[in-house]
């Protein structure tokens, strides 16, 4: 009787047990839409986001609405219509027998019609947080065709040259990055460079007879070339990188460039604020074949603060090997002596150390000898409190004998209570190459940013617009008592949003109430009515312009991050979080900066075009004249001697 008992009762605990299991599966499991969700925001890298991000739209319908043309948010019909002209303008007259442009001025006339970069309004933000892949296939198919019309253009032969096309316009579309993966919406160009199209060898000669002759192949002079991508890119504008911010958050900035720079969209036009103005400097100043290195951190020497920490905290390596995860006790250490030199020495960061890493990693470049080195502008804003005399924005153009290292520390200056009472001497090279002190800033006070409110007028980042024809700003924001109230301008669809309009309605009325009081906060500022050490951390600094806003996700745990020791693996783990703010933002930078990127890639082979022209005509008229080149001369002279 005792054995069947307990028989019986093992039966039900088995039973019990089996069905508590099923139960725990049933109400933990995922559905294929958490699954994706989950992969979306654990990616690695950006092949596997935007395969996550394309299993989602198919799954939740969104490609149907992407493959849909209509939309109320944009002109559509304006860009089919232009689609269709464009079509037709790059396509071969009837019966010429191959590929080509025919209507070269037609083709011109009709991309300098639409230089507008918000043309129809295909930018409009709504469009790109309505799918996580993309925006409306018509608007990537449009911007596509414009890419590849200017492509067309610059491979055009010059007459007299036998239709050969430049070797300068067959090279690949991100030089320096990796190759864009399958299924990416890259602007791919291809020219065909034949003259004709995919005929067949045994069409019969008496058919090949009857048929009429192929059209004189369309041509345009170097000059000419040169003209039309000038004044293309002149009238649509430019694109510049803002970093911002802030503290070790500012180590985010490394993964926006890295993210932007393997999608073939990093701006040659990049301007740094505080930390932002550091991260710009070791981007800036470095070539394409250099960038890949540097964007992985192995090109960052972050020796200065672990020599510090070794110093004053110890058990750190020469390069910040150790602390990938530092522990509680290190962080309460730092925090200790950074209390103990604010109460002894009146301050709480050592800007020595600062100064040492900044000089490490950049050297002692002047912005003339770095715009030199890699062909991209550096610009550094920094803050003189209406003082006269120095620029407020810092380049090769404002500054170019300045040394770089010594304005990204400008820019960081801030209260004496977080950098004690330190001068900011701007350094240079004289003319002999000796540095020097800057004589105009010898007795400018340096401030933060945030003491000093800027006027329309004299805005920095309106003055990048006055000098280099920026119209469009790519803004990277780090501070770290801003990230928590801010959210990126393309951050894709909210799947609460989409299934509970209730929840749609809270968002909206919160997003709503934020707006507002940032622009009654704004007036404040304007009026000048909002204390100083609360503008800091309220307001943040007006854009001149049409802009695109990237903000990384952070959690309450990488607060304390900032009392961390930068690493190695400290900037892994902010870069891969850079990246991943960029990703959501690839599909609408691609629309916005495509066609600039075209422009600019064909301006500068249309200039070593028309440079060889030069040379080579310079060449023929002094062996015309009976004047040997300059080569030749040195060849006879060194000969002679």
């Amino acid at each position: 009787m005792g054995s069947m008992l307990f028989a019986v009762w093992r039966i039900i605990v088995e039973v019990f047990v089996f069905w508590r299991k099923k139960f725990l599966q049933w109400y933990h499991r995922r559905t294929p839409v958490e699954e994706w969700l989950a992969l979306l925001r654990r990616a690695s890298a950006y092949e596997d986001w935007e395969d996550a991000a394309l299993q989602l739209d198919s799954l939740l319908g969104l490609d149907a609405w992407r493959h849909s043309p209509a939309s109320r948010y944009y002109d559509w019909r304006l860009i089919a219509s232009r689609l269709d002209a464009l079509a037709a303008a790059r396509s071969p007259a009837e019966g010429g027998g191959g590929g080509g442009i025919t209507d070269v001025s037609g083709l011109v006339n009709l991309l300098r019609s639409g230089l507008v970069r918000n043309l129809g309004n295909i930018t409009a933000p709504r469009l790109y947080n309505r799918s996580f892949a993309g925006t409306k296939l018509l608007i990537e198919e449009y911007i596509t065709a414009v890419a590849e019309a200017i492509e067309d253009i610059a491979a055009l032969p010059a007459p007299g040259s036998g239709g050969v096309v430049p070797a300068y316009y067959n090279t690949g579309r991100t030089s320096g990055a990796e190759p864009a993966p399958a299924g990416q919406q890259h602007v791919h160009f291809g020219v065909n460079t034949n003259g004709g199209g995919d005929n067949s060898s045994a069409t019969s000669t008496s058919s090949e007879s009857k048929r009429p002759p192929p059209p004189h192949p369309a041509t345009m002079s170097n000059q000419a070339k040169l003209d039309f991508v000038h004044d293309t890119r002149q009238a649509f504008g430019r694109s510049t990188l803002v970093l911002q911010g802030g503290a070790i958050f500012g180590l985010v900035h490394l993964g926006v460039v890295k993210a932007l720079f393997l999608r073939g969209l990093l701006p040659r036009i990049i301007t740094g604020t505080a930390t932002g103005a550091l991260i710009a400097a070791l981007v800036a100043i470095h070539t394409e074949e250099e960038l890949p290195r540097v964007l992985k951190g192995d090109g960052i020497d972050l020796s200065a603060f672990a020599g510090r920490a070794g110093v004053e905290g110890g058990g750190v390596g020469a390069r910040g090997e150790k602390a990938g995860g530092e522990s509680l006790g290190t962080r309460l250490r730092t925090l200790a002596r950074r209390v103990r030199r604010f109460t002894r020495e009146g301050y709480f960061l050592d800007v020595k150390v600062l100064e040492e890493c900044v000089r490490a990693n950049v050297g002692d470049l002047t912005f003339e000898e770095a715009y030199t080195r890699s062909k991209r502008v550096l610009n550094i804003t920094v803050a003189t409190a209406g003082q006269g005399g120095v620029p407020t924005l810092l380049n090769y153009l404002t500054a170019p004998n300045v040394l770089i290292w010594t304005a990204a520390v400008a820019s960081n200056a801030s209260t004496p209570s977080l950098y004690g009472h330190r001068e900011t001497t701007l350094l240079c090279k004289d003319a002999n190459g000796s540095i020097v002190p800057w004589a105009p800033a010898n007795t400018i006070d340096f401030r933060h940013w945030t003491h000093v409110s800027y006027s329309d007028k004299d805005s920095p980042l309106l003055r990048i617009a006055e000098l280099f024809n920026v119209n469009h700003f790519i803004v990277s924001q780090a501070r770290p008592y801003l990230i928590p109230f801010l959210q990126s301008d393309m951050h894709g669809p909210s799947l609460l949003e989409t299934r509970n309009k209730t929840t749609a309605a809270t968002a909206f009325l919160v997003r709503m109430v934020g707006l507002e009081i940032r622009h009654r906060l704004r007036q404040l500022d304007t009026l000048q009515l909002l204390p100083v050490g609360i503008r800091r951390f309220l307001v943040d600094e007006v854009v001149p312009g049409p802009s695109v806003t990237l903000v990384p996700e952070v959690t309450a745990g990488d607060f304390i991050r900032l009392l961390e020791t930068p690493t190695r693996e400290t900037l892994d783990y902010w870069i891969l979080r850079g990246e991943r703010s960029v990703w959501p933002a690839v599909a609408a930078l691609r629309i916005r900066c495509a066609v600039e990127t075209e422009l600019d890639r064909a301006y500068q082979g249309a200039r070593r075009l028309k440079a060889g022209g030069l040379r080579r005509r310079r060449s023929s008229t002094a062996m015309a004249l009976g004047v040997p080149d300059r080569e030749g001369r040195e060849r006879a002279n060194s000969v002679g001697a």
